[in-house]
């Protein structure tokens, strides 16, 4: 278990030895990469390459930081700079834009100045050794190049979060001398861009169209508005106002970001990226830095809990690194932009180690975590995300109810499973929750409807919200595009102690079959046991029940090996229907997780007409449907 700044240092300092020896490994060999980048194989060695430079700054100016290389001990500095050298050089055979072509430029560019950023951001906090020994020459080489690449990223950028990278770079460029007048215009420009993001409650929109909310967010927007403060010209007329707003906004994002975390440390994983792991904490170690207004014995918790639960609960790997993947390497969770290299964002994780041994971070008491100090279910104070997280230490950590919160907002997105990574009923931090594959999909925590001839199965994919309260969330989908005329609208109840009710309208224009899951639970051997909807394992319980007046069945299924982000295994309960014809049905489903505590009361559910009645803890709560 972490306690200290100085046991993050360790492991920080010991986890990035093999990490850069790999990348040294595959860069001296010319080495392919099998999992690639989608802009191309020059970005994915870049990434390897530079990704990990994230938070390396603390440890550089350590004289004992060598890895091997070719078999000779190198100075981890000497490494970056002799790497980078060779990148920029215009006659280097290892010129990083080598074989970029006039169709391939801007792409290139966008991509390799999101790693080269991560360079300048080492250099800006260790100079020292990164910068300073270097002769005018090599700086203006390196600066030169950069500044090329970087302001072709910045006049065509993808229009999200990656405005960020060339805008750190010139103005990183900007302090180290290398000021061009002709990139004021677009960096102005740039920052428009980023404001228009911006939809309150401390909350960004990463893209133009509504609905990008989810582990992006803690590590990308609300961590380079930190870094901006940290690294802009601080003489800039509009420095000090803009600074003031992105802390406001910080303090007010963290207010509820807080409540993510479990006692252990981890957390409901929703949405893409989630091979960047840890680098969700990036925000709490800048926000101290910058002085934002907020509780550093509670930051100073979620940071070690959180990068701790990565290397305790992480299945090992034999390099030492960690893959795409989550708890272990799985390259089905890896995204088309998701190489090997692309997984090493997650060391934004340890940029809270710039903050001394003496400063307030890491001086302070740690603090309980929230749901250490109580039970709690709050809102989303963001209009139209429409989300609820539920905490419960005793029972099933913390829970996402997701009502809106996806992908699917505008229009539908096609990579991956994007419906089990954002359209799920709820993500909870110790089940996790699975992916589907071309002939297994996974419904856990899902309603899903087949065809008769069983060649078609569909998910819970865009959401239409029609209602979000902390007692109830009711939302609609359409199953199939080709069938708009079928329907589901559920109305979720949030109770207690491990449990909720899923009530469910199904409007059926044609035959189908009905199922749906239960919470997900991953495995390491085949100690499992199942009966009638109830599935147990060590300590954890996941039931499902349902009251209609259709008739069903229970059923145990299990997910593709390799597609749960906790456990290369899964397994998860649910109910199933025979062929129905069409018509209208009403199913309520009482669904319960727990990895501790089993309670002795269970919710008692009836249904009348079309009036369902949900009694528990001494509440009762009626649903008209």
């Amino acid at each position: 278990m972490l306690h200290t700044r100085q046991d993050l240092m360790n492991l920080a300092k010991a986890s990035y030895i093999p990490l850069l020896e790999r990348a040294a490994r595959r860069y001296e060999s010319n080495e392919i990469y099998l999992v690639i980048d989608h802009v191309g194989y020059e970005c994915t060695r870049i990434e390897e390459l530079f990704r990990p430079l994230w938070g390396i700054a603390p440890f550089l100016s350590e004289s004992d930081f060598k890895i091997t290389v070719s078999g000779k001990p190198i100075h981890v500095c000497d490494f970056i700079t002799k790497i980078i050298l060779e990148g920029t050089a215009s006659d280097s055979p290892r010129r990083f834009d080598r074989n970029v072509t006039d169709d391939t430029r801007v792409s290139f560019a966008n991509q390799c100045i999101t790693e080269i950023a991560a360079y300048l951001v080492a250099v800006h906090f260790a100079k020292e050794v990164l910068w300073e020994p270097l002769s005018a020459a090599q700086k203006d080489q390196i600066a030169g190049w950069i500044h090329q690449t970087a302001m072709i990223a910045l006049k065509k950028s993808w229009p999200n979060n990656h405005y960020w990278y060339p805008v750190m770079s010139i103005e990183i460029l900007r302090e180290l001398g290398y000021w061009d007048p002709e990139a004021e215009p677009y960096l102005q420009e740039a920052y428009k861009a980023l404001e228009e993001l911006y939809v309150g409650n401390g909350w960004y929109c990463d893209g133009k169209e509504f609905g990008r909310f989810d582990y992006y967010e803690a590590w990308a927007h609300q961590t380079y508005t930190l870094l901006w403060i940290l690294i802009a010209d601080k003489a800039a007329p509009d420095y000090a106002e803009r600074c003031e707003r992105y802390k406001r906004r910080t303090e007010a994002y963290l207010r509820l970001y807080t409540h993510y975390f479990d006692a252990d440390g981890g957390l409901p994983a929703y949405g893409r990226s989630l091979s960047y792991r840890f680098a969700a904490v990036s925000v709490f170690g800048l926000a101290a830095l910058v002085g934002c207004d907020m509780d550093l014995g509670l930051a100073k918790s979620i940071i070690l809990r959180n990068i701790d639960y990565f290397f305790t609960q992480s299945l090992p790997t034999e390099d030492g690194c960690f893959s795409p993947g989550y708890l272990y390497p799985s390259m089905r969770f890896a995204e088309n932009y998701a190489s090997d290299g692309a997984t090493c964002c997650y060391t934004e994780g340890f940029m809270c180690l710039l903050a001394g041994e003496d400063h307030p971070l890491w001086t302070a008491e740690v603090k309980p975590l929230h749901i250490e100090k109580g039970d709690y279910l709050i809102e989303c104070p963001v209009e139209k995300l429409d989300f609820l997280l539920q905490g419960e230490k005793d029972y099933g950590g913390v829970t996402l109810f997701n009502n809106a919160i996806h992908y699917f907002q505008t229009r539908n997105y096609a990579f991956n499973d994007m419906c089990g990574y954002y359209s799920k009923f709820c993500y909870n931090s110790r089940a996790g929750f699975a992916l589907s594959t071309r002939d297994k999909p996974s419904f856990d925590n899902m309603i899903t409807l087949s065809t008769p001839d069983k060649s078609m199965t569909s998910l819970r994919g865009k959401i239409y919200t029609v209602s979000s309260t902390k007692e109830l969330l009711i939302s609609y989908h359409i199953p199939f595009s080709n069938d708009p005329e079928t329907r589901i609208t559920t109305w979720t109840l949030p109770l207690s102690k491990g449990y909720h009710v899923r009530i469910h309208k199904v409007e059926l224009a044609r035959p189908y079959e009905i199922r749906e899951g239960g919470f997900c639970i991953g495995v390491t051997d085949d100690s499992w046991r199942y009966e009638n909807g109830r599935l147990c394992y060590g300590n954890a319980v996941s039931s499902i029940r349902v009251v209609s007046d259709t008739e069903s069945k229970f059923e145990l299924q299990k997910i593709h090996p390799g597609m749960h982000n906790l456990r290369p295994m899964a397994y998860y309960p649910t109910w199933k229907t025979k062929e129905l014809p069409k018509g209208s049905y009403i199913f309520a489903t009482t669904v319960f997780f727990s990895t501790d505590k089993i309670p002795q009361e269970e919710p008692r559910v009836t249904l009348s007409g079309n009036t369902v009645t949900v009694g528990f803890a001494g509440k009762n709560q009626t649903v008209s449907v």
